[in-house]
């Protein structure tokens, strides 16, 4: 057969199980970089932080979501069967990434260390999805990685345009911004809003899938995974303990809104506060608009998203009915053999 990188090609090719098993691992921790997961995520908040308000845009809105869209299309796609026997394994990792990265985020203070710290919470959640290894799930995490974009940008564009004025992102010097800044104020709380998954906004639409598809996880039957792991048996659990997550990102959340927007206001120090230009309102209605039109119309994102996850997730459910019955039949074979050691 001619050598190819060619994905399409890949994607027809079965590979033996035990090499889908060695290289599934290292090629999806490899994406998992990027895409922020537990353990390798520290680099992103503190590029977040380095970076101008443009570039943490695109860093966020843009290049974690190519990691996570890079394993799904190399790792899931190709590698489907060392996909099964290691995302029981993985979601785990997840799990803690949901968690952690909220309660790190709830103890920044600068204000881009919040929000990156926030998008590897939920960066978590898109990982998540895939781990479900079910319709549900892979639909969420599309629609979260669309949803995480958008509001991680409109995010860092109110950061951008306060530090553009103050010149300070800490939220120990900021206080009182809703006076000057009226619209950044609007802009954060729908944002926080769609953070914390709220309905009617598209947070919801892209988490709820997520939790339901690893709930419904519960209902795999594996025996051939990484450590012995059987789905059965904490799928439901980690979806109950990452909806704390939620409730830890409204806690911090709510305490940047409080500290930054309606503190006491110093018109003093604030004496040269310019106002948002034209341009700038013009950004944040757009993405508002977008976190809106996806929560109150999921029909205009869902059904995309459906049919482009749906191959992906066939070929992981004919792994696991092949994982079965190859299980079955070992099973059977190793009991035969037995039994003629024992006559």
């Amino acid at each position: 057969m001619e050598q190819t990188f060619d994905l399409r090609v890949w994607s027809e090719l079965t590979f033996p199980f035990d090499l889908q098993v060695v290289w599934y691992l290292p090629l999806f921790l490899g994406f998992a970089v990027l895409a922020g997961l537990f353990p390798f995520h520290n680099w992103s908040p503190d590029g977040h932080v380095a970076a101008p308000t443009a570039v943490s845009m695109i860093h966020a809105g843009v290049l974690m979501k190519l990691g996570a869209y890079a394993s799904m299309r190399v790792g899931i796609q190709i590698l489907p069967e060392g996909t099964v026997y290691w995302m029981p394994f993985i979601i785990i990792l997840t799990a803690i990434n949901v968690i952690y990265g909220s309660l790190i985020a709830m103890r920044q203070r600068d204000m881009k260390y919040l929000i990156g710290y926030s998008s590897v919470s939920h960066m978590g959640l898109v990982s998540m999805g895939f781990a479900a290894m079910n319709i549900n799930g892979f639909t969420g995490a599309g629609i979260q990685m669309v949803s995480h974009g958008v509001m991680t940008a409109l995010f860092f564009s109110v950061v951008g345009m306060i530090y553009d004025r103050a010149h300070t992102r800490s939220m120990d010097e900021l206080s009182g911004m809703a006076k000057a800044l009226p619209w950044t104020v609007v802009a954060f709380i729908i944002g926080g809003l769609v953070s914390m998954g709220m309905p009617g906004l598209s947070g919801f639409i892209a988490e709820f899938p997520i939790f339901l598809g690893v709930w419904d996880g519960g209902d795999l039957v594996l025996t051939n995974t990484a450590f012995g792991l059987n789905p059965a048996a904490y799928y439901p659990i980690i979806a109950i303990i990452s909806v704390f997550g939620i409730i830890i990102t409204a806690a911090y959340i709510l305490r940047t809104i409080n500290t930054v927007f309606f503190g006491e206001y110093d018109e003093h120090k604030w004496h040269d506060m310019r106002p948002l230009l034209a341009i700038d309102k013009v950004v944040l209605v757009s993405f508002v608009a977008i976190l809106i039109v996806i929560g109150l119309f999921p029909s205009v994102i869902a059904p995309i998203v459906q049919s482009g996850m749906a191959p992906v997730v066939e070929r992981l459910q004919n792994a696991q009915s092949t994982m079965t019955v190859l299980d079955t039949v070992q099973s059977v074979a190793a009991n035969l053999f037995a039994w003629l050691g024992g006559a």
